[in-house]
Parts: structure tokens; C-alpha cells; sequence
């Protein structure tokens, strides 16, 4: 296991909002079947490698006619960002979502920070 000093450790957190289908002929809103959508993040301040990251439900408008069916996940993380990718299936609308995130992890040296 590898062991950090406090220093070496970063702490950042944000907000997404990964879609707003409220308006005309979107898929969320207006499809069905197996759906997905991505949206990006990139951090602030890079890693130094890739950090745990957590999300977290924070805007969800959804139909109430139907089943709430939802998949929610990382992929792709890296120092430098993460994806949020939301899945939905049969005949589950959602309008909103938002996450918030937290991602920690080790952050580069001071001295290996150049600002050119």
C-alpha cells in the first residue's frame, strides 16, 4: 500500500449538470428503450494519478407515470477529469440531472508544478 503525506493529498469537489431534455425531441425526455448520455469533467487542478472520485444524485426531475430506472457511474478517470455516464431503460423519461462529485486523490509535488 502507498502511503501520502497531508500535503500530497487533494480534495476537490463540483457540480454537473450532465442534461436538461425539458425541451423538444430529446432522448431522455422522449425515447425509450436502453438510453445513455455522458458528460465530461475536467478538474481545476490536475492529479498526479487517478483519484477516487464519488458522485451523487443533486437534480433529478423525472416523470412520475412511469418506473424511475436509472444507472449512475464514473468512467474514464483520470488525473485530469472523469465522465459521468447515466443510463435509463423501458419507458423511463427524465427531464434533469445534475451530480455533485468529490474526487481525492495525489496531487503533483509543488516542484514539479511549472507556471510558464
Amino acid at each position: 500500500m502507498k502511503r501520502f503525506n497531508a500535503h500530497q493529498i487533494g480534495i476537490l469537489d463540483g457540480f454537473v449538470s450532465v442534461f436538461d431534455h425539458w425541451g423538444a425531441s430529446t432522448v431522455m425526455w422522449d425515447g425509450a428503450g436502453e438510453r445513455t448520455v455522458r458528460a465530461k469533467v475536467a478538474f481545476d487542478t490536475p492529479f498526479a494519478t487517478p483519484p477516487a472520485v464519488t458522485i451523487s444524485i443533486s437534480v433529478l426531475d423525472a416523470d412520475n407515470a412511469s418506473y424511475l430506472r436509472l444507472n449512475l457511474r464514473t468512467e474514464e478517470v483520470s488525473g485530469a477529469g472523469f465522465t459521468v455516464a447515466v443510463d435509463t431503460w423501458e419507458d423511463t423519461r427524465i427531464a434533469r440531472l445534475g451530480v455533485t462529485w468529490q474526487a481525492i486523490g495525489e496531487m503533483p509535488d509543488a516542484e514539479d508544478i511549472w507556471d510558464v
